[in-house]
C-alpha cells in the first residue's frame, strides 16, 4: 500500500474548470494508483467497507450514476477511496497468519463514525488547510 496515499487524494490538482476533485468521481484504476494496491486487494477491503452505511449509500449512488448515464463502470467518489485506505491500513496493521478480513470487519464495527463522511471532511480540511502557525489546538 502507498504510505502517502492520503496526499495524493487529498492534493489533487483543481480541473481547468476550477472543480474541486475531491467532490469529483474517479475511475477505479485512478483509485487503485493513488491506494498503490490491485484490483484484487481493492475488492477485499471494500467488502469490510461496505459494512458502513454510507459507503454502501455512495456505491449505490455511483452504481445508479453508472446505470443513468450508460457508463461501463461505477465511478468512485474520493470518499469511497479514504475509506478503502484506511480498511487497508488496518489490513496493514494485524499480524500475518490471523483472519484479518473478519478481524477487519470487527474493528470497523466498532468504530463506525471513524468512516463518516463528516470525517472524511476533517481529514481533508486538516491536509488541504494551510498553516497559519496557530497551534491553539496542538
Amino acid at each position: 500500500m502507498n504510505q502517502s496515499w492520503r496526499e495524493e487524494l487529498f492534493n489533487q490538482e483543481n480541473t481547468d474548470s476550477a472543480l474541486n476533485p475531491l467532490v469529483l468521481p474517479m475511475t477505479n484504476a485512478k483509485s487503485l494508483r493513488i491506494l498503490g494496491i490491485c484490483y484484487r486487494t481493492w475488492g477485499r477491503w471494500e467488502e469490510v467497507a461496505e459494512t458502513i452505511a454510507q459507503y454502501k449509500l455512495a456505491q449505490i449512488q455511483m452504481k445508479n450514476f453508472a446505470e443513468q448515464y450508460s457508463l461501463r463502470a461505477s465511478p468512485i467518489l474520493p470518499y469511497q477511496v479514504w475509506v478503502v485506505g484506511k480498511v487497508g491500513e488496518i489490513f496493514d496493521g494485524l499480524a500475518q497468519g490471523t483472519n484479518k478480513l473478519n478481524l477487519a470487519k470487527a474493528i470497523v464495527a466498532t468504530n463506525k463514525a471513524q468512516y463518516s463522511r463528516k470525517e472524511f471532511e476533517v481529514e481533508q480540511i486538516r491536509f488541504t488547510k494551510p498553516l497559519t502557525g496557530d497551534l491553539q489546538n496542538v
